[in-house]
């Protein structure tokens, strides 16, 4: 078992950020601390500016986390949302901590700012992930438009025109151990793919695309990474695994043709997916 640290948004309803990582992760056996950067009453996708009440005293809130009554160590931190541009240096200072507590404890990066080759965020705070956390990051986890926005803030309207080659030559750029693309170029309209990119090689991980559509499946890929790289697994290992809980849950939730991840009726499949990704080294 692994103790892990999640900071990202918080949904009163549905699953996304926090929501769709806590219970995933403990029921695979983890202990999680979950950080708020924000409390909505319900993702945007569902309808539009949510009742929402952002976190301002985030770093203190991390550092009592931490210290809470005495020191108390992670053993991994998965970034998601981040609601103020502030935050992202609240966040690498409480990274440090962590990492005082825990020397070279892993850091999963989820930079949660578009898609469909629009931001939704300020563009500051694509500014600020980029300064202070992406140095400190093992791994990130980006969709096309996340990282066009990383790569060339220019390019972000024409992220979804991107090919793998130009992918993975921007992954290589941003110049972090290990990129993980989501929604990447895939073999054929009928597979979803996601591309990992290290110094090392490149790789695509490959499922069905099934017809279901709901937010919060890259923070649950995320969550399910950290929690494997932090208890040893190779970053491909881990992205593999993580693709096929993702179809999983995916299936289940169209099965069931709800609007949000069916976590809990889909909890047999968080221990032990059903699907196995098809990895193709590139």
């Amino acid at each position: 078992m692994a103790r892990l640290l999640t900071i990202s948004s918080w949904v009163a309803r549905g699953h996304v950020g926090n929501s769709a990582t806590t219970f995933p992760l403990m029921r695979r056996g983890h202990d999680v601390i979950s950080l708020p950067t924000v409390v909505l009453a319900h993702h945007p996708g569902h309808a539009p500016n949510p009742t929402r009440t952002e976190i301002t005293g985030l770093f203190e809130m991390g550092t009592d986390v931490l210290e809470s009554p005495e020191p108390h160590p992670v053993d991994g931190v998965l970034v998601g949302y981040v609601a103020l541009a502030p935050q992202a240096v609240n966040i690498a200072g409480i990274v440090a901590q962590a990492r005082a507590l825990k020397p070279a404890i892993p850091l999963v990066v989820d930079p949660i700012m578009g898609d469909d080759g629009e931001l939704y965020v300020d563009p500051a705070v694509n500014g600020e992930i980029a300064t202070h956390l992406l140095p400190m990051a093992d791994i990130i986890v980006p969709n096309l438009t996340e990282l066009a926005a990383l790569s060339d803030p220019a390019s972000v309207s024409r992220a979804l025109e991107m090919s793998e080659a130009e992918a993975i030559e921007r992954a290589l750029a941003l110049s972090v151990p290990a990129v993980l693309v989501t929604s990447a170029p895939a073999t054929s309209r009928d597979r979803i793919c996601n591309l990992l990119v290290t110094r090392n090689g490149a790789w695509r991980i490959e499922t069905a695309r099934l017809p279901c559509r709901v937010n919060g499946t890259g923070d649950l890929l995320s969550g399910i990474v950290l929690s494997e790289i932090a208890i040893g697994r190779s970053m491909l290992e881990a992205a593999a695994l993580a693709a096929g809980i993702v179809h999983d849950v995916l299936e289940e939730t169209a099965r069931r043709d709800a609007d949000e991840m069916v976590l809990a009726d889909a909890q047999d499949v968080l221990l032990s997916p059903r699907t196995s990704a098809v990895v193709t080294p590139i």
